[in-house]
C-alpha cells in the first residue's frame, strides 16, 4: 500500500507541475501555418492597388492620361492640327497660353491648351466625357473620393468660398494630373487633364 500511495503521489505531482508549464514554442511548420493568412491578407491591398491603377490610367472614352482623341500631350501645334483633321477656332500668334476649340459636333466637347505652341493642356466642362479613371461632371465628391481614393488631395476653391478642387497626383514621376472642379452644392462642374504648372492656372488661359 505505502508503495501504492507513492507512486498515486508522484502521478499527482507530475499532473500539477504540467498546468504551471509555459506554453511551447510552435514548431517550423505551425509558424509557417500561422505566417500564410498574413501573406494572403498582405496580398489583398496589393491587388486592390493595382486594381485603383489600372483604373486611373483606364480610358473610358476619347479623355487619356496622355492626351484626348489622336492628340499627345507634348505635341507641336502642327502635330496637333494635323492629328485633329477637322478645324479648330482660336489663333496660337506667339508662345503664350492660347486655347483652341473644335468645330462642328465636337464644339463643345473640349477646349486645348496651347502655350510653347504645344498642347499642355485639355479641359472638359460637360457630362459626356469622362475622365480617366472615370470621374465625370455632375458627380459628387463622395464619388470621385471612391474612384480616386489613394492620390486625390482636395484643396479649397479658388473663386467658391464652398468649393473644393480634387487634384488627382500622377502615379509617376512626371504625369499628367486630373483636376476636378467641385461647387458649393458638392458637385463636379468641370475636369482638367495636363502636365505642371499649366494644369493648375486656375483662369485656364485669361
Amino acid at each position: 500500500m505505502k508503495q501504492l500511495g507513492g507512486v498515486l503521489a508522484l502521478g499527482v505531482a507530475l499532473a500539477l507541475g504540467g498546468c504551471e508549464r509555459t506554453p511551447e514554442t510552435p514548431s517550423t511548420d505551425a509558424q509557417a501555418a500561422t505566417v500564410e493568412p498574413a501573406a494572403d491578407t498582405a496580398a489583398a491591398p496589393a491587388a486592390a492597388g493595382a486594381a485603383a491603377a489600372s483604373a486611373d490610367t483606364a480610358s473610358q472614352g476619347p479623355a487619356h492620361l496622355d492626351g484626348y482623341g489622336p492628340l499627345r500631350l507634348g505635341s507641336t501645334l502642327d502635330e496637333v492640327r494635323t492629328a485633329w483633321k477637322e478645324p479648330l477656332r482660336g489663333e496660337v500668334p506667339d508662345d503664350y497660353c492660347h486655347a483652341l476649340r473644335p468645330e462642328g459636333s465636337q464644339a463643345d466637347d473640349v477646349i486645348l491648351m496651347i502655350e510653347g505652341k504645344r498642347l499642355v493642356r485639355y479641359d472638359v466642362r460637360n457630362d459626356r466625357i469622362a475622365a480617366p479613371g472615370g470621374g465625370k461632371v455632375g458627380m459628387s465628391l463622395g464619388q470621385l473620393q471612391t474612384l480616386y481614393p489613394d492620390r486625390g488631395d482636395l484643396t479649397p476653391h479658388k473663386y467658391d468660398e464652398r468649393g473644393h478642387n480634387l487634384r488627382v497626383r500622377p502615379a509617376a514621376d512626371g504625369g499628367a494630373v486630373v483636376n476636378f472642379e467641385i461647387d458649393g452644392d458638392g458637385k463636379v462642374t468641370a475636369w482638367r487633364v495636363g502636365k505642371t504648372p499649366q494644369v493648375d492656372y486656375v483662369e485656364g488661359c485669361s
